[in-house]
């Protein structure tokens, strides 16, 4: 074994050699680390001849063994520095920190606000004053634009030749991709960010206040501030946290628990569906009871019962009770809640005597009473009684005015890709409104349509549009959203033709099962490719011969707006091929989707086409954009354009 040891610790400390012979790293740590690895090399040797001198003294042997060990841990800790950056061996509970937005001033530049806070965080712990791979160092512009040994970072105006695209996009298995595999890697929206900056110019004194509000940079900044985390410290609770299997238990289509954070063992409850709801659904939560912090019952048929109940989940903070069918008498007994911040009871019949009872709550800061039997004057009493608890009323309605409803939405946004045996669940904007929905793709409207009660069942391809609607208001707006099953995986794509827009992330947008638009928004800047110029035309490979009967092509359709990367139009036609290869194919579908007549909402609509049913190894697709838009848009006889971001197979 002494033999083998001494070998490979020779091979170990040659190659180290050579590796530092490229340079990027820290000078100070890489001599400790380089001179370590040649002690480890010559102590390993030495023990062969320590062993056959010293076997019988074990003292003079074993310290023997464990001076080699020492240095042994001591070279690999600065190993672990060069190759993992500073305290990487620090033996704590800290992580990799996420991204983290500043607050936007009128002084905030795209970089510093934006571009950098990204770099910081999923690019710098390689690539620092400690440890410069590849000879580049981000710990500033002027070091950015240096670059490393490989040239520039990027080529201001043209994100297609510059060097840090580039790596973003290889195949995550290929060593030169960035960030390297097993590292957090960047989101599409992260990588379009870098994209749009630098076809911009990459002008590090741009400030985001200063670009246009139709600006794609600005619209991708302003989601990227949307969705990323703020700073606040986050709470610590000294209860233990519940079983992943009594959670996993307890969920359902009809009650959803979840973590109010990764690491924290405090749980948020949410019920949907009266019709559904029942005492029980709540009674059963008393085995996460010590663990609930927040409770939302809003819309649900619960009444005065249901005090005995919610007094014993002791850590309770929110509570929400809207529209619930509660009087108020019952509220004595959230008196032993004694953690409880915020109690929501708008639409109820509680009246301004029934919260006396709350005053006395060590915790309480926030009660909201809107659309209760509580008015103006009941506030003013209700302030002066207690000024330490901020009261809300809301917004009081002038009863001649008619206000429309807002729309209907999945309870889900995110989630439009889905598996086998999924359901979808709709979200009511106001308790007691009905949801109409139809399936057909026809429009619902107050008096047509299904009454939404339970989730829908997913199918291969589900188009719902619905409304909400409820007496004395105006009905919504129809929204549009589509939902898909994962369907027969395509092995590799290949685009034949250039996009317009999202050439940066290539063909893997049409089969990496990830929605690029918002159903309801207006954003084509992540996980879409984009088509003025060119048809889209794209190759997609199956390794099985699994048989498919139809393509499904899930397009942007904007048609009444101009977005950010053009005018979305539906096609003029689809044109599919298949054959055993590139060299060998026949048409075996068409379809030629019909030129809409006026603006419609904003919507990812997907197109079936029913092809000849077969075994394909190769299937072609072609999309034609429609050559003028129509003389009813805003911006008639300009060129339309075809954006698709996933292509479904079935």
């Amino acid at each position: 074994m002494l033999h083998y040891i001494a070998l490979i610790a020779t091979l170990t400390a040659l190659a180290g050699f050579l590796l530092a012979a490229g340079g990027g790293y820290e000078p100070e740590a890489l001599q400790f680390h380089k001179w370590l690895g040649v002690a480890i090399a010559f102590g390993s040797h030495a023990l062969l001849y320590l062993q056959k001198a010293f076997a019988a003294r074990l003292a003079f042997w074993n310290t023997s063994l464990l001076a080699t060990l020492l240095l042994t841990i001591a070279g690999s800790h600065y190993g672990g520095t060069l190759t993992h950056g500073e305290g990487f061996f620090a033996f704590n509970d800290k992580k990799e920190s996420g991204v983290v937005i500043p607050t936007f001033t009128e002084k905030t530049t795209v970089f510093a606000g934006a571009v950098q806070p990204v770099l910081m965080a999923k690019c710098a712990y390689c690539h620092n004053d400690q440890k410069m791979k590849g000879g580049l160092n981000m710990k500033d512009i002027a070091s950015m634009i240096k670059g490393g040994k490989n040239g520039a970072m990027w080529v201001s105006g043209d994100p297609e030749k510059s060097l840090m695209i580039q790596r973003m996009l290889l195949d995550l298995d290929d060593k030169n991709h960035m960030p390297p595999k097993g590292k957090t890697q960047l989101s599409s929206a992260e990588m379009h960010l870098f994209a749009e900056w630098i076809r911009a110019g990459a002008n590090p004194k741009t400030t985001y206040h200063s670009l246009a509000e139709a600006d794609t940079l600005k619209k991708i900044i302003a989601k990227i501030i949307e969705t990323a985390p703020t700073v606040k410290d986050e709470k610590v609770y000294a209860f233990e946290a519940a079983s992943s299997s009594t959670i996993k238990k307890l969920n359902s289509p009809f009650r959803t628990i979840r973590q109010l954070s990764a690491n924290s063992p405090a749980l948020s409850v949410t019920f949907y569906l009266q019709e559904k709801f029942t005492l029980d659904l709540v009674k059963e939560c008393k085995e996460i009871g010590s663990q609930i912090v927040e409770l939302n019952l809003s819309g649900m048929p619960a009444d005065d019962q249901i005090f005995p109940i919610l007094s014993s989940f002791t850590n309770l903070e929110k509570l929400n009770l809207n529209a619930t069918s509660i009087s108020g008498k019952g509220l004595t007994e959230l008196a032993e809640l004694k953690k409880l911040e915020q109690l929501s009871v708008a639409s109820t019949s509680i009246k301004a005597d029934d919260l006396n009872s709350l005053m006395k709550l060590p915790s309480i800061k926030s009660i909201y009473i809107w659309n209760t039997k509580i008015n103006e004057a009941d506030l003013a009493s209700l302030k002066s009684k207690s000024k330490t608890i901020q009261w809300e009323l809301g917004y009081v309605p002038n009863k001649t005015e008619v206000l429309q409803l807002s729309v209907p939405s999945p309870a889900d946004k995110d989630k439009a890709i889905l598996d086998n045996e999924e359901f979808i669940v709709l979200k009511n904007p106001m308790p007691n409104a009905k949801i109409r929905y139809t399936t057909d793709g026809t429009t619902p409207d107050s008096l047509t349509g299904q009454v939404y009660t339970t989730p829908i069942p997913a199918t291969n391809l589900l188009r719902i549009k619905a409304i909400t609607t409820a007496t004395g208001w105006i009905a919504s707006e129809v929204t549009d959203f589509s939902f898909y099953r994962k369907g027969i995986q395509s092995d590799s794509v290949k685009l034949l033709t250039d996009p317009s827009r999202g050439r940066p992330f290539g063909a893997k947008i049409l089969i990496d099962m990830k929605k690029g638009l918002s159903q309801t928004g207006d954003q084509l800047y992540t996980s879409w490719l984009g088509f003025v110029d060119n048809p889209f035309k794209a190759g997609f490979y199956f390794k099985k011969n699994t048989p498919i009967k139809k393509v499904v092509i899930s397009t942007a359709d904007m048609t009444g707006s101009s977005s950010s990367g053009g005018n979305p139009f539906p096609p003029s036609k689809i044109i599919i091929k298949g054959g055993p290869d590139p060299k060998h194919l026949k048409q075996i579908g068409t379809a030629s989707p019909e030129v809409p007549g006026a603006r419609r909402p904003n919507a990812s609509i997907p197109y079936i086409v029913s092809i000849e049913p077969g075994t394909y190894t190769y299937i072609e697709l072609e999309v034609h954009q429609l050559a003028k838009l129509p003389s009813w848009h805003p911006e008639k006889g300009q060129k339309a354009w075809v954006f698709v971001d996933e292509v479904f197979f079935y």
